[in-house]
């Protein structure tokens, strides 16, 4: 890619300068981050004294890339860090310093760190007895895993905005106008949040909230500390200011004025993680702690149509009046609106252009289909039809449960069966979906039969009968293909049993590599399949390490309490799988908002379903409210239908325009009279493209 002046002129800029660059989406700005790190390193900057800072650390894929480059030559690497990951790295190495001051019981041992399984699987044990016997959130209808998310999500609210954890039900409270009743909601929200950090305390726990709330309030005020962060870092790169949250800002406002040199990158009309905590208006605060202040307006991404497009629909979205005079359709070139009249005609329609494009000789994997919401069946609907065009596809959604992958089921359900001290039967269900996930090739109804007689014939203790001692009709219907490889399973299944009990972690991976990904097995050569165990076994270690050693589990024990909590939803309820390593030539289907976090292009783009309200309305959560707990918002201000209202176009506008900003050829629009659940298509974004439409039809 050849650089512009203005690029060349920060990469080159002296090695004393303090630059805030700022741009929309598309404009080269982290492409200029990437060249300055390289002109740092190749002026002899030392990499151990770069600190490059991400809101996340998906977003720092192009810079680690560069890094693991051979024609990077540093001669030591960059840190590469969040806010959040050096929070914790300082507390491992200070934690003595803080340990007794900050009240913990046992200050002499390590602190534990809590994932957020984890930190759920905690407050699930203290808070359902309250549920059932103290009559909390009575009138909350929500899941149970929901509601303790939402419990945590406030926690993580005050340690990011920087007030103190007591304040949560004043700030919720003072701002609702609606039934008294639910006064009493956010009271139980508190008292469940102080009762959890009490409990933290007690038992020297971690978890993300109680890391940031330490490293702001206690240890980065220790003079040991910040003189460590002012030695070793002296050069700074700072990319999507915007998406970080308030005490990052903070933080690095207390660094600037130490910094040799520092480059500042701002996503002007982004902040897509507001709902997370992100401060847009944080961010802007720190250009005024720049030396220079450098805009980008140009586009490398989208075509002229695409950004006459763009302004249009913002203009729409913002209320104002569309001029007829000199109103030329040249975007129509690049954007179409498709109308079918039942979902599954649109989504034949869909896959019908796509394979279009794929012949035409656009690669698969730079085509996304973005949705407000990717459900189950609309996944399965849209990778169907895209099969039978022989056109692969890949999907990404954050909010899916890992607990809900077949894969995880059957690893679960196996688990089950070579531990009978659990004392849990799969069903007779749970057991035939497992053998069609681990024997290979394997049909509903051959599983189901294989499933059926295991059942009828095995004892309590869960023993899966031989296959020669199936009936000879039987066998001959599952055929002795497949009862090979159930004998193999079951055979290695009671090698098992006569070993002392392992953790489960280490038995998955035993039972995976030693069986599932053998040939024949149904997880061979399957990447989907493996990369789903590997979460799984992850996410039961992590446990191990956090409340298996807490509470003081056995082997036994720890197995059988995590697989009860994945039943009840609160383990493996999430689990973030990697952003970066899409799978080449293939489709990807997706949140917008997943795509938007991505941050990264695509030549076409499909968005469905785009009379829906999912576009830019929030989710309903009764505990919380993420703008209420902001430092931005004052207590006492009401939180009205103005307040959600305005949110809503905000929203939809950041949105929208984000999404166009990262499509370099067209966008189609796709539109049913109902949506996916049933309800009419009227949303904000169907009315503001009706409004360019007409104004297209009154200019001709």
């Amino acid at each position: 890619m050849e650089l512009s002046k203005k690029q060349i002129e920060i990469i080159e800029s002296s090695l004393d300068s303090s630059l805030f660059l700022s741009g929309p989406a598309g404009a080269g700005k982290s492409t200029t981050g990437v060249e300055r790190l390289n002109f740092l390193v190749r002026n002899g900057i030392p990499g151990n004294r770069i600190l490059l800072l991400f809101p996340q650390r998906t977003l720092s894929v192009k810079y680690q890339d560069a890094i693991n480059s051979l024609a990077f030559q540093a001669n030591s690497l960059p840190v590469i860090a969040t806010f959040g990951g050096l929070a914790r790295r300082t507390i491992e190495l200070y934690w003595p310093l803080i340990a007794t001051e900050t009240g913990f019981s046992n200050p002499e041992n390590l602190p534990i760190f809590l994932t957020l399984e984890s930190s759920l699987y905690f407050i699930s044990q203290l808070i359902t007895p309250l549920i059932i016997d103290g009559g909390y959130f009575s009138s909350v209808t929500i899941q149970r895993n929901r509601l303790f998310s939402q419990i945590l999500d406030n926690l993580n609210k005050s340690a990011i905005h920087g007030f103190p954890h007591t304040e949560i039900s004043e700030r919720l409270q003072s701002s609702w106008i609606g039934d008294p009743a639910q006064l009493s909601i956010f009271q139980d929200a508190q008292n469940a949040a102080v009762l959890f950090r009490e409990y933290c305390y007690k038992h020297n726990l971690l978890d993300f909230s109680l890391q940031v709330e330490l490293f702001v309030n206690h240890l980065y005020h220790h003079r040991q500390v910040k003189d460590h962060f002012r030695k070793q870092y002296k050069h700074l790169i700072y990319d999507n200011v915007e998406e970080d949250v308030p005490v990052s800002h903070d933080f690095v406002k207390d660094l600037l004025p130490t910094l040799d040199t520092s480059l500042l990158i701002y996503d002007l009309a982004a902040g897509y993680r507001s709902f997370l905590g992100a401060s847009p208006s944080g961010g802007k605060s720190l250009a005024d702690l720049c030396n220079n202040k450098i805009e980008f307006s140009q586009s490398y991404v989208m075509s002229p149509a695409l950004v006459h497009f763009n302004s249009l629909l913002t203009a729409s979205l913002e209320g104002k009046t569309l001029s007829t005079e000199n109103f030329e359709p040249d975007f129509l070139d690049a954007v179409s609106v498709n109308f079918y009249p039942y979902y599954p005609q649109m989504i034949t329609w869909v896959a019908g252009k796509i394979k279009e494009l794929v012949e035409s000789g656009t690669s698969p994997d730079e085509i996304v289909v973005l949705a407000p919401f990717l459900s189950d069946s609309l996944r399965f609907l849209l990778s169907s039809e895209l099969g039978n065009h022989h056109i692969d596809s890949t999907s990404h959604r954050p909010s899916r449960a890992l607990r809900d992958e077949p894969v995880t089921r059957c690893l679960l359900t196996l688990s089950a069966l070579a531990h009978p001290d659990w004392k849990i039967l799969p069903t007779i269900h749970e057991l035939s979906f497992a053998f069609m996930q681990a024997l290979g090739n394997l049909d509903l109804t051959r599983s189901y039969l294989l499933a059926k007689h295991c059942i009828q014939t095995s004892s309590k203790e869960g023993c899966l009968d031989d296959f020669e001692n199936f009936p000879a009709g039987l066998q001959e219907r599952i055929t002795f293909f497949a009862g090979n490889r159930y004998q193999t399973l079951v055979n290695w299944l009671r090698d098992y049993k006569n070993l002392p009990p392992q953790s489960l972690d280490h038995f998955l991976i035993r039972l995976f590599g030693e069986l599932l990904s053998q040939p024949g097995f149904g997880f061979h050569n399957n990447f989907d399949m493996g990369q789903i165990s590997e979460h799984i076994i992850d996410s039961i270690r992590k446990f191990r390490l956090s409340a298996g050693n807490v509470l003081g589990f056995t082997n036994l024990q720890l197995g059988a309490e995590y697989y009860r909590m994945v039943k009840t939803g609160i383990l493996a309820n999430q689990y973030p799988k990697s952003w970066t390593h899409r799978p080449k030539d293939a489709v990807y289907l997706t949140p917008a908002y997943t795509f938007l976090l991505s941050n990264t292009p695509a030549d076409y783009q499909f968005w469905l379903d785009i009379g829906s309200r999912g576009w830019y309305e929030r989710i309903f959560q009764p505990l919380t409210n993420p703008h209420i707990l902001n430092r931005d918002w004052e207590i006492g201000q009401l939180w009205r239908d103005t307040e959600e209202i305005a949110l809503n176009h905000e929203n939809l506008n950041r949105l929208s325009s984000g999404l166009i900003r990262r499509c370099r050829k067209g966008i189609y629009f796709c539109l049913t009279n109902t949506d996916e659940r049933g309800f009419e298509q009227k949303g904000l974004l169907i009315q503001s493209l009706n409004r360019i439409l007409s104004n297209i039809r009154v200019s001709e």
